[in-house]
């Protein structure tokens, strides 16, 4: 069983895809393929602007799509996951990264915390520049070993989409 987090662009990124909604069911239907939330995923998503019918439309769809991939299964914010991931953030300055705790890295670090204290296989990410540089990647993995804390494989959101365009349920539904 694959217990894993969609970082919060994974959900924008789905919503574009000319095939999201059979992606959506094909993700539902893999019962060895667990998707969980995160309080502060969620918070992001409800922070997008509702100015437009258009952008209160895309918000509204990607709260929609993310209350269905997670199924009520949210993790939520402890104070444990916050001090880690200032840990991360202190050790990743030291290594050379350069973006500051009040940044979008803030999230990024929040998220690996809280996957590592929950125990998660792996994040799901379009992200390269914060989340999964190189600078981040070695303070997860000092900061996790010192801690005996297990740290989540990153999979690329690409990944994903080729994992899910295989399933037996989305070539069963996108028959030819």
């Amino acid at each position: 069983m694959k217990r894993v987090i969609f970082d919060t662009n994974v959900y924008g990124n789905l919503i574009d895809e000319h095939d999201y909604p059979v992606l959506e069911h094909a993700i539902l239907a893999d019962d060895e393929f667990i998707v969980y939330g995160y309080s502060y995923i969620r918070k992001e998503l409800r922070k997008i602007p509702k100015k437009t019918d258009l952008s209160k439309k895309a918000r509204s769809m990607l709260l929609v799509l993310y209350d269905s991939i997670t199924k009520g299964r949210v993790l939520e914010h402890m104070p444990k996951i916050e001090n880690i991931a200032k840990s991360y953030h202190l050790l990743y300055k030291q290594l050379g990264g350069t973006y500051s705790w009040d940044t979008s890295i803030k999230i990024d670090f929040l998220l690996v915390a809280c996957a590592s204290v929950n125990g998660l296989d792996l994040i799901y990410s379009a992200d390269r520049k914060t989340m999964v540089s190189r600078p981040a990647l070695k303070a997860y993995e000092q900061v996790n070993t010192q801690r005996k804390l297990s740290t989540p494989t990153f999979i690329d959101y690409k990944k994903l989409l080729e994992e899910f365009r295989n399933h037996p349920v989305y070539r069963l539904i996108k028959k030819p």
